[in-house]
């Protein structure tokens, strides 16, 4: 196969630890001289072999024959195969059979394939497609159609070549982000907490007295400290969800106890920028089979998302009901916010994924806190998602099932 050069995009200006990379952000240059490509002729007929690879090999074609299915199917295990023009009508295996063969098989199914034939009948050309067939040509084949079809076919499987060997660039490049990612982030958390503590001794006066402007610098440090510890940890939190690795403790949940944990988390927020918050979650809701912990930071999440998007002196309101099934609880979390365009809808749950706001045209947060919240609730089995209208604020919406998958959860682990 033709070596092909890769070189990120000039224009590309994406920071490779907080911006996610695009395949669009990836330019291959074809080869200048690229080879005509390799053609299996396939026909129990030799004269009708031999007429093929006659026009092909004119026009500089590698051509391999084969006069049977069998013999088809052994030549493209051996070699490398751009093009396959196939004869329908054969003995013992026929050109259906072959093509179904090439189609159902991972490592053949991106090899087009032409069905050369005779037949005229309607029926036959659906079985054609439906066995996988790229391609027609009917019998007398005309020459310059021939050479066409194969150039255009050689043409469209490199460049799927091309993409998907940009693709395996692309997951390339996001693994090794991950895996630098992962590397800081689990070296950052000893030295922050060895930071951490002797802030907080100093706060609690451990180390003696101190006057109003050492006590107000020092609140100023631990804060920031907690803050890019709690960063550190969620970003350990999203790999190990990520991965699978983090077990799920399940216990008796219920909807408005932990409701009510996560308000009075988010209530000195919510003080601070006289936001009212309106609770609207039923006594009688099912109690969940839930891991507490997780559940209740996906609820902050949504709240001081809520809080911090919408304006001062406005309203939050926090909902909970059960689905339509009975199968699930379902929560929600709405704001009078600037709201969410369509397009960004999916990319904020995305890792690093952030949204500029239309007031100050300035991206906000680290883009971390909806990615926890989605694999945290697809932990537990259940999914999330927002409405939203520009203008008139947004819903986050949680579906929490019951009785979550046993997978990843502590009774999986004894099993």
């Amino acid at each position: 196969m033709a070596h092909h050069d890769m070189k990120p995009s000039a224009t590309a200006t994406a920071d490779p630890l907080t911006d996610p990379i695009a395949i669009e952000d990836i330019v291959i240059k074809p080869d200048v001289m690229e080879a005509p490509g390799r053609i299996l002729v396939v026909d129990d007929v030799m004269a009708n072999v031999r007429l093929l690879s006659g026009i092909l090999r004119v026009e500089g074609f590698d051509v391999i024959m084969a006069n049977s299915g069998e013999e088809a199917l052994e030549v493209i295990q051996n070699n490398a195969i751009d093009v396959v023009l196939l004869d329908v009508m054969m003995p013992q295996m026929d050109g259906f059979e072959v093509c179904r063969h090439l189609k159902e098989a991972v490592e053949t199914s991106y090899i087009p394939v032409v069905m050369v034939t005779a037949l005229q009948d309607s029926a036959d050309r659906v079985r054609a497609i439906e066995a996988g067939a790229d391609d027609f040509l009917t019998k007398p084949v005309d020459e310059v159609e021939v050479v066409a079809r194969a150039r255009s076919l050689v043409r469209a499987k490199r460049n799927r070549e091309r993409v998907e060997t940009a693709y395996r660039e692309l997951q390339r490049a996001e693994d090794l982000r991950d895996s630098l990612t992962a590397m800081l982030v689990h070296d950052l958390r000893t030295p922050l907490t060895t930071l951490l503590v002797p802030l907080e001794m100093l706060q609690a006066g451990d180390v003696g007295p101190l006057n109003d402007l050492q006590s107000e610098m020092i609140a100023v440090s631990a804060r920031g400290a907690r803050q890019l510890l709690s960063l550190v940890n969620e970003l350990l939190d999203i790999s190990k969800l990520e991965s699978g690795t983090m077990q799920l403790h399940l216990e008796e949940t219920e909807a408005l106890l932990l409701v009510n944990s996560a308000v009075d988390q988010v209530a000195s927020l919510a003080a601070s920028k006289n936001t009212r918050l309106d609770l609207n979650v039923p006594l009688h809701l099912p109690t969940m089979q839930a891991d507490d912990d997780l559940l209740l930071r996906v609820l902050v999440n949504l709240l001081a998302n809520a809080i911090k998007f919408t304006a001062s002196n406005t309203l939050v309101r926090v909902g909970g009901a059960v689905s339509s099934d009975g199968e699930s609880v379902v929560f929600s979390v709405q704001d009078n916010g600037e709201g969410i365009h369509p397009d960004d809808r999916e990319r904020i749950f995305s890792k690093f994924g952030q949204v500029q706001t239309r007031q100050n045209e300035r991206r906000t947060s680290t883009g971390l806190g909806l990615t926890f919240c989605k694999l945290a609730v697809e932990a537990h089995g259940g999914r999330i998602w927002v409405e939203s209208e520009l203008g008139h604020g947004s819903t986050f919406f949680v579906s929490i099932p019951v009785n979550p998958p046993i997978a990843n959860t502590e009774e999986a682990a004894e099993a």
